[in-house]
């Protein structure tokens, strides 16, 4: 049996419970849950001596009726179900000169049925009391551990017989009342359970009638078991070391299982671990059952260390979980990577506590701090500190308060995809379920790192995933993934991607990789690692690929049937330097849609060459991959090859996701912006292929293949307009390839090629309209004038992509003379409402488009940027009522400060530009005019604009999410020299659909008095009740309470502000916004208006003797509707 001994250390009483194996402590849980308890119904009890001869106990015990040595008061009290009711145990020695007894009292409780194994009873009793002539040897002796070792001693029975005691643990609990429970726990089953108390002491020898009395009230067990809350009980563990009375008496353990946040235990060195001691010392957390496998773990911690917190003392800290049979089932040493790649060490390393999330997939029902050793090295002096320990299981009302609601998922790349369902096996992992719980938003995080220093070994993190069915061979399956961004990015280009990092070597791709596996059962049918860019054909390929918003798979091949992805984080390092990373895996899937007419849905590039060098591989690549497939017509990929006289080459490939038919042919969109003069060497570079699977179908095709009608290549290509080519393969593809090659004999370098689009098409796959991105669109239908614009019957066609094309120029236009505008307007059947937004989407100067984002048309900030100006080629809008009055306008090239509200830039989450007009009177037309500076004189080229058409949207869902963002500067003095990168970038990535994306706030070096804010804008107008939720991170530190002041979050209804988010001290709800803030941490924000609102705002302001507000990643700013709310376990810190 397993057990405890005990130090009794005040005279008349004993007053400490010094355990070998621990104390426990009984908490109050922080959430009211039933217990129903079950009590011991019958008892037999009784009372045994043996001799003691020459000071030494003699024989075994037996038998005795002699009440001055033991006896057994009122032992049906302890069977009775009232826990205020007390039988008592009184055990004495009676020694004269070294002769006499020793006497033994037990009661036996015993249930009225079998308890299962594992169950743990418990009872309640006092503490232990001396009495006799041994007060003054207890006291003398009281700080040697070990004095009563075999006083009080548990047995377990079933029926008549008994359990071996290798499976039974005991130990000593509190309530937090104080009272003190035996927790006695049988890996067998058992029927009751008995308490024996004995004054045996081979240092009671001098003693005359010494003895202990012992209350024993009642034993009960736990019928119910809820699996939310805090411990029931907690307990100190050591191994390789001595334990130290003082220092132990000091620890505190039941404060970090109070309802008291602020209080603290400590797990601590000093005296408990000598600086030439191999050891370790933990405080463990028993809750009454085990939890579901989808419960998480909150600890609140921090590092009161005297000396300086590094990665190396990190990893001597490890969290362990344990099931209901002991065995371990989570091992996460704190050095290691954390949930959301949370710097731990910024965190703790600040001396303030820090709340950890653990969700470790498996049920358990202990928890455990652990700090180790080894020799020489003396740890963290102060100790750790855990302040409270609770679980969740995302049940009811038991919700974590540190993890956000589960995303909703989003529309994925493939037509029907089937999904792993089931978990096979996994390891050092938080949230495996997410990857098989049919949430393609929700994702599990793969830890590893590269060991310690101070003992703890590198450790991988894995997940193997049921796919439900045997998947076919050469069928792929797609794995989506989250990574570091650096080394995605270079594992897109396959070969050319790791040659990239082997020469610049900025980047080693094989310190941090992935292992990709897919297995048959049991079997490895195909293996790769991302530390050689998956190169090798045998067995199938890997391949990481981009879907049309930039989201990141490992696209998996073989050529063998399988049922199985297994997917392996792993960090390795010539030293344990503690480097760590993580992989986030959301889902493994395979399409089994039939549709021949699904569009292209992924793409990677290729590349290499062997003239390639550390002085030309920079600009050999394809930038923004996934823009050749999005939805955003006007995007482009940009594919550059970019190097004279080397023998190289670059192809960007486009994937689809089912064979061509027969006749099907393949349109795409493509541009050169040339800086010389193009050759038809420089030309003939491109190549277009076509594939199915690994074979080429037919040879390469050139540009000049796909032209219609004989047109002039050079001239097409020449004007840096987008060209349209067309090819119809030799046979069956399901793959395209667009790229360039070079040779050493002809030194020109290649013009970066921009690929728009590629669609596949046929007989009975015709091209199709886009559709309108509106939820209820009521689109303009009338033409009401134009001038010098073409193929304006687009304007009012059903395909979202078609334009009309308006031209201007200084000079002479088309031979028309001087024409310096062209125009469309565009009017509805009634009149619109004032207040309405229509968007009128169009094509422009992207510099300038980029400019004009920064608030409403004509910002003063916009004025210049990258020395384009404004004036040279602008845009006017005139908004005009029903009668043809003009009742708003604005244009381009008029810098103002804060400029026209109602008339702003703004884009979608695609990425398309708007002209977004709201004006605050009745409108019927609006009126969009491209113009040219008259004085750039008479050779400037042409300017073109393209406008696509006008909508509204008639939505009045309150649920419908975000259609359009823009952003605005003011500042004091503002000139393009103040600008030192103040602005937003990738600002639709706050509303697409990527959660992975997010844009970039910044007031970059502006002086006092700057704002950077991003607007978000709803077509319809929330619910009273509906929380705006979103999900930001900084970048970098350095953030205190006053410049918190400085970030700001609004909700606006129209150009009404309505509501602003408060920061408080910066604690909100008990979560450290500050902490979480200057720590790189992902952090989710409810903000509850309270009001209707149709526009959010989020901003930094730079206030006065204040130092500049980081810059805000924002991922994500969604509308939670009222009567939508759900919540359930991911991984970002959420606060109301």
């Amino acid at each position: 049996m397993n057990f405890n001994r005990y130090l009794f250390t005040n005279p008349g009483r004993i007053t400490k419970l010094i355990l070998l194996l621990g104390v426990f402590i009984f908490s109050a849980q922080t959430y009211t849950w039933a217990q129903t308890k079950e009590y011991a119904s019958s008892q037999i009890s009784g009372t045994n001596s043996k001799g003691v001869i020459l000071g030494i106990p003699t024989g075994n015990y037996s038998p005795t009726n002699d009440t001055n040595l033991a006896k057994v008061t009122n032992p049906n009290f302890a069977v009775d179900a009232d826990e205020s009711t007390r039988a008592t145990l009184n055990a004495n020695n009676i020694v004269i000169l070294g002769t006499g007894g020793l006497g033994e009292a037990w009661i036996q409780m015993n249930f009225g049925n079998e308890l299962s194994a594992n169950t743990t009873t418990y009872i309640k009793i006092d503490e232990p009391v001396a009495t006799g002539a041994s007060l003054d040897l207890l006291e003398l002796v009281g700080g040697l551990l070990g004095l009563l070792d075999n006083n009080i001693i548990t047995e377990v029975y079933n029926g008549n017989n008994l359990v071996n005691a290798t499976n039974v643990h005991s130990t000593i609990a509190e309530d937090s009342e104080g009272n003190l429970y035996l927790a006695v726990t049988s890996s067998s089953i058992y029927t009751g359970v008995r308490v024996k108390l004995r004054s045996e002491s081979n240092l009671l020898d001098i003693s005359l009638g010494g003895g202990l009395e012992l209350n024993v009230y009642e034993a009960f067990h736990y019928t119910d078991s809820p699996t939310c809350g805090r411990p029931l009980y907690t307990y100190y563990e050591d191994s390789g070391v001595s334990i130290a009375l003082l220092d132990f008496d000091n620890q505190n353990l039941g404060n970090a299982i109070d309802d008291d946040m602020e209080t603290y235990s400590l797990v601590k060195s000093g005296a408990l671990l000598g600086i030439d001691v191999i050891g370790s010392m933990a405080q463990s957390f028993n809750f009454i059952s085990e939890s579901t496998e989808t419960s998480t773990l909150n600890i609140k911690l921090a590092l009161g260390s005297g000396g300086l917190i590094n990665t190396d003392l990190l990893g001597s800290i490890q969290v362990l979980l344990y099931d209901a049979n002991g065995q371990e089932v989570y091992n996460q040493a704190l050095q290691s990577s954390l949930l959301n790649n949370t710097d731990i060490l910024a965190i703790l390393g600040s001396g303030a506590p820090a709340t950890l999330t653990f969700a470790p997939g498996r049920k358990f029902s202990r928890a455990e701090v652990k700090l180790n050793s080894t020799v020489g090295v003396n740890l963290l002096g102060n100790g750790v500190r855990i302040y409270d320990v609770q679980r969740y299981d995302g049940l009811g009302t038991c919700l974590n308060p540190e993890i956000a609601a589960t995303p909703d998922p989003t529309q994925g790349p493939l037509e029907t995809p089937s999904c792993a369902t089931a978990l096979i096996d996994f390891e050092n992992v938080d949230f495996p379920h997410n990857t098989v719980d049919g949430n393609n938003e929700t994702f599990a995080t793969l830890h590893a790192d590269s060991g310690s220093l101070l003992g703890s070994g590198p450790t991988a993190g894995f997940v193997e995933m049921d796919l439900g069915q045997t998947v076919s061979a050469n069928h792929t399956t797609y794995v989506r993934i989250n990574y570091d961004e650096d080394v995605l990015d270079r594992l897109l280009g396959g070969s050319l991607g790791k040659l990239v990092g082997d020469l610049a070597n900025s980047l080693l791709l094989g310190n941090q990789f992935f292992e990709v596996e897919a297995k048959n059962g049991n079997t490895s049918v195909l293996s790769r690692t991302s530390s050689d860019a998956f190169e090798g054909t045998s067995n199938g390929a890997v391949t990481l690929v981009q879907d049309n918003i930039g989201r990141y798979y490992i696209a998996i091949t073989p050529d063998a049937d399988y049922n199985r992805i297994r997917i392996t984080n792993h960090v390795v390092a010539l030293l344990a330097t503690g480097k760590k990373a993580s992989l986030d895996v959301y889902n493994a899937c395979f399409d089994i849609g039939t549709d021949n007419c699904f569009p292209a849905n992924f793409t990677s590039y290729r590349g290499g060459g062997i003239g390639l060098s550390l002085g030309n591989i920079s600009s050999v690549g394809v930038t923004d991959a996934y823009k050749a497939i999005s939805e955003n017509s006007s995007d482009y990929s940009e594919i550059n090859l970019g190097v004279a006289g080397v023998l190289a080459h670059v192809y960007q490939t486009v994937y689809f996701s089912q064979p061509s038919q027969v006749g099907d042919k393949v349109k795409i969109r493509l541009a050169l912006e040339p800086s010389s003069a193009l050759s038809l060497d420089v030309l003939g570079r491109y190549r277009i292929k076509f594939f199915s699977g690994s074979t080429q179908v037919g040879n390469d095709e050139t540009l000049e293949s796909g032209l219609i009608n004989n047109l002039d290549l050079l001239a097409l290509f020449g004007s840096a307009g987008i060209v349209e080519l067309e090819y119809e393969p030799s046979g069956i593809f399901d793959r395209v390839e667009i790229g360039a090659e070079s040779i050493a004999s002809v030194n020109v370098a290649a013009e970066p090629l921009r690929l728009y689009d590629v669609k596949r098409y046929g007989d009975t796959c015709p091209l199709t309209p886009t559709p309108f991105p509106f939820e209820a669109p009521s689109c303009s239908t009338i033409l009401i004038d134009s001038h010098n614009a073409d193929n304006v019957q687009n304007l009012f066609d059903d395909d979202f992509d078609s334009y009309a094309t308006l031209k201007s120029g200084a000079g002479i236009l088309f031979g028309l003379g001087n024409k310096f505008e062209g125009y469309v307007e565009m009017g509805y059947e009634q009149p619109v409402a004032a207040g309405v937004t229509s968007y009128i989407r169009i094509d422009f100067d992207e510099n300038i488009l980029g400019a004009l984002l920064g608030g409403s048309l004509g910002n003063i900030v916009s004025g210049l940027l990258d020395g384009i100006i404004l004036g040279d080629h602008f845009f006017k809008v005139e908004v005009k009522d029903e009668n043809g009055n003009v009742i708003d306008s604005a244009s381009s090239n008029q810098a103002s400060d804060g400029g026209n509200n109602n008339i702003r830039v703004v884009q979608d989450k695609q990425g398309r530009y708007y002209i977004a007009v709201t004006p605050t009177q009745a409108y019927k037309s609006i009126k969009i005019t491209d113009a040219t500076n008259s004085a750039l004189g008479l050779l400037t080229q042409p300017n073109t604009m393209n406008v696509y058409g006008m909508c509204t949207d008639l939505v009045t869902d309150p649920c419908f999410g975000a259609f359009a963002t823009s952003f605005e500067h003011t500042g004091l003095s503002l000139s393009v020299n103040d600008l030192g990168g103040a602005g937003v970038t990738n600002m639709s990535y706050t509303i697409d659909d990527n959660t992975t994306n997010y844009s970039e706030i910044s007031n970059g070096t502006l002086g006092i008095g700057a704002s950077t804010k991003q607007w978000i804008f709803f077509n319809s107008v929330s619910n009273t009740n509906d929380i705006a939720v979103l999900k930001l991170k900084t970048e970098g530190g350095g953030i205190d309470l006053d410049l918190l002041g400085g970030l700001e979050i609004k909700a606006y209804l129209g150009d009404n502000e309505v509501a602003q988010f408060d920061f408080q001290d910066g604690l909100i709800n008990g979560v450290n916004i500050l902490n979480l803030l200057n720590n790189n941490q992902m952090v989710e924000l409810n903000f509850r208006p309270g009001l209707k609102y149709d526009r959010i705002s989020v901003g930094i302001k730079t206030l006065v003797q204040a130092s500049v507000f980081p810059p805000i990643h924002l991922y994500g700013v969604n509308r939670l509707c009222s009567g939508a709310m759900v919540t359930n376990p991911m991984i970002y810190q959420k606060v109301d």
